[in-house]
């Protein structure tokens, strides 16, 4: 699975063009605490609305991952004090076709120390 790190300098774009793109396909958002435990499950196959980073204000340096839509409510998961976000793509992705290996994994100093953004196998 090929891994391309975000610089932080392009995270606002970066984030704006894959929301754009990826804009209500089924996520699920897993929190890990402690890399050797189990994962905790925080939000479960939802539609993605988008993730944004806020470069100015109160929540300045925040990624804001929004999940939800319609059909349920909105829920937002911040990553507080990110260090690095990485694309992970599936092995053999060839175009921007949504593939369940596909993550994007963002690192934080706090809690969770990483938070996984997994597309969800088809139904």
């Amino acid at each position: 699975m090929p891994t391309r790190e975000i610089p932080r300098s392009e995270w606002k774009t970066y984030f704006d063009d894959f929301s754009r793109t990826r804009q209500n396909e089924k996520v699920t958002v897993e929190l890990i605490f402690d890399p050797q435990a189990d994962p905790e499950f925080a939000l479960e196959r939802l539609p993605l609305v988008g993730i944004s980073y806020a470069e100015k204000g109160s929540e300045a340096g925040t990624i804001e991952i929004m999940v939800g839509g319609e059909t349920t409510d909105s829920l937002t998961h911040n990553v507080t004090n990110p260090v690095h976000v990485y694309h992970k793509n599936a092995a053999g992705l060839i175009s921007e076709e949504i593939n369940q290996d596909e993550i994007l994994e963002f690192t934080s100093s706090d809690d969770p120390r990483i938070t996984y953004l997994r597309f969800a196998r088809p139904e």
